[in-house]
């Protein structure tokens, strides 16, 4: 996070920041909880972060091997 650490601003640092402390926090005040109460904590946690994350990659280019128009494969 580093790298990406120089590209976010400190709004959306904070955000994660806090994100993840909370998500820390659950986690050790709920030891015993179900596979599903986790799977809710890591969709939480991806609902705030993920949107700032994809800010960061709006516009730049697919990654080696990728393409950019997705599931489409190219006719012989």
């Amino acid at each position: 996070m580093d790298q990406l650490g120089g590209k976010l601003n400190e709004d959306d640092k904070k955000t994660i920041e806090d994100a993840v402390d909370e998500t820390i926090a659950w986690l050790d005040s709920n030891k015993d909880a179900t596979v599903d109460d986790l799977k809710e904590q890591k969709k939480d946690l991806e609902s705030k972060v993920q949107p700032i994350v994809s800010k960061l990659y709006q516009g730049q280019a697919p990654p080696e091997g990728g393409e950019a128009g997705g599931d489409e494969k190219d006719e012989l």
